[in-house]
């Protein structure tokens, strides 16, 4: 069912990296809806998934993104851990909802 894998940044090198991809993407680790693999970060798109090569990520930040509820009568909202991956094409954000599973996506990110 997801087996379309789309590069975020356009690819450095002449050689296509899918069919090594998908070896990684079935050995990856999935943390909420993220997969992190030994060779790249896999973001759900749909019915694919974008992936960033490790090596194109230039630094890796913890930080915080806003859940609200605007519905019914009475709105609220609430902080969530994030990591945000810095890379050539800019920025990615990893938007999480439990604060060991940020943890665990920064050191499964962070392992050569």
């Amino acid at each position: 069912m997801f087996n379309k894998m789309i590069p975020l940044l356009p690819p450095n090198g002449n050689h296509d990296l899918t069919c090594d991809l998908k070896g990684d993407f079935k050995n990856s680790v999935r943390v909420e809806k993220f997969r992190i693999g030994e060779k790249a970060v896999y973001i759900p798109a749909g019915f694919s998934w974008k992936y960033l090569l490790k090596e194109d990520i230039l630094s890796v930040r913890k930080c915080k993104w806003l859940i609200r509820s605007e519905n019914g009568v009475a709105p609220w909202a609430m902080e969530a851990p994030a990591l945000r991956l810095a890379h050539a094409g800019g920025e990615t954000i990893l938007e999480l909802e439990k604060e060991k599973n940020a943890q665990k996506a920064l050191a499964l990110i962070n392992r050569p």
